[in-house]
């Protein structure tokens, strides 16, 4: 199996909650990820993910009981497996200062497909790819146990600093470890949503202050 050479970065990013999938996706370029998790604690991680190009998915409606533990994700997995683009498995290190350390490694795609058919922890999300200014933009749209979810993220190649912040954006989570993917797979947002609604209603938004 040829495999790419290994990518050492670090990842700068700013993460920010979002109410609902924003206008300007309408034309975005978007693609289906399905990743799963075999490490995950206190911000480190080892995760697998593979990715779909945009194509028309059912995605049915999540069942408490029949798609607990990964079970929606996979049952999706299998339906798009024959369509797989990419797979990867990348090493993180927990979000400091907006700034990550990533390590990504080709995967071959069943290696990848049969690793996320066993995770117990897996999420999946249509990404939203778009440009605003002249900054490349992430919306994420989660689906199964984190349906309702809805994250927007900027990266740069160096600090993410004098940022012109879009109106979609809520509130800024760039340092929230809950909002983290490693996260969201063990503790879902059905699980604790309402709960960071109703205090980000008392608490109001909060931006961080990153200037050149």
């Amino acid at each position: 199996m040829d495999l790419d050479p290994i990518d050492q970065i670090f990842e700068f990013e700013r993460k920010f909650f979002v109410g609902a999938v924003p206008d300007v996706t309408e034309h975005a370029h978007r693609t289906l990820i399905i990743q799963g998790y075999v490490f995950a604690e206190d911000g480190y991680a080892i995760r697998v993910r593979v990715t779909v190009p945009e194509q028309d998915i059912t995605f049915p409606p999540f069942n408490d009981e029949a798609d607990r533990f990964g079970g929606y994700e996979r049952r999706i997995l299998s339906q798009v497996s024959d369509s797989i683009s990419d797979a990867w498995i990348t090493v993180k290190s927990p979000p400091v200062s907006a700034q990550r350390y990533e390590l990504d490694q080709r995967l071959d795609d069943s290696v990848a497909i049969n690793i996320l058919q066993r995770s117990p922890r897996i999420i999946i999300k249509t990404r939203h790819s778009v440009w605003l200014g002249s900054d490349g933009w992430e919306i994420d749209e989660f689906h199964g146990q984190n349906t309702g979810l809805v994250l927007a993220e900027c990266e740069r190649t160096g600090p993410v600093v004098d940022l012109d912040i879009p109106d979609f954006c809520e509130t800024e989570v760039s340092s929230d470890m809950r909002f983290t993917n490693d996260y969201l797979s063990r503790q879902p947002w059905a699980g604790w949503g309402e709960a960071f609604l109703a205090e980000l209603a008392i608490k109001g938004p909060y931006f961080e202050d990153y200037h050149s």
